[in-house]
């Protein structure tokens, strides 16, 4: 990296939070009643997940369609019960949230999510997406990373030269991707090492 970032872009899933799909089953069986293996192949082996994550559907239409899945009568107030379970897979980290809240530029989140995560976003993950100037979720962009799409899209979004981005993923292949994209790019491991990667380019 050669340059001083002017927005700084992190994953969500296992970098600004941790990632817990065991317990997001487990919600959404105690709510329907079916074992979280069926659940497991019926939502996201089947791959319903990846077209939400791809921008098939709206919000209104992914929540009828995995509450339909799960062999419930779509309710406002079953909606909002499956968007909380949904949103039991990913544990804040309250010390990478600090850096981002530290950090000396814009922050965004980019994050291959569909729409019932991202309305978790504003509901039930306040603190993280509080943490962000602006969310980029793959639904919104019709494609997901490492798709070099994904980034030129993402990128037009950010409004900015590709080499000013900073982007911290755990994914090796996203982090990769991001590079061929023209962005300045950092492979997540812990929090330590976060900040010193951000007060190496002058962000902290």
């Amino acid at each position: 990296m050669t340059s001083s970032p002017d927005v700084l872009v992190m994953d969500l899933g296992g970098v600004t939070c941790r990632w817990l799909p065991d317990r997001r089953l487990t919600a959404l069986s105690e709510l329907c009643g079916l074992p979280a293996e069926t659940i497991d192949q019926l939502v996201f082996e089947s791959g319903f997940d990846d077209a939400g994550e791809r921008g098939r559907f709206t919000l209104e239409e992914f929540t009828a369609e995995l509450l339909g899945l799960l062999g419930l009568t779509p309710s406002p107030e079953l909606a909002d019960a499956a968007r909380a379970a949904w949103s039991t897979a990913f544990e804040p980290d309250a010390r990478v949230l600090k850096l981002i809240r530290d950090a000396r530029c814009p922050s965004a989140l980019f994050t291959n999510n569909g729409p019932l995560l991202e309305a978790g976003l504003v509901e039930d993950l306040t603190d993280v997406g509080a943490a962000f100037d602006q969310l980029l979720f793959s639904w919104r962009l019709g494609t997901t990373k490492p798709d070099a799409d994904a980034f030129d899209r993402a990128t037009e979004r950010l409004a900015i030269e590709p080499e000013r981005i900073l982007f911290v993923d755990d994914s090796a292949t996203n982090v990769d991707a991001a590079s061929a994209a023209g962005w300045q790019a950092v492979r997540y491991t812990n929090s330590l090492d976060l900040q010193v990667a951000l007060t190496d380019v002058g962000l902290l």
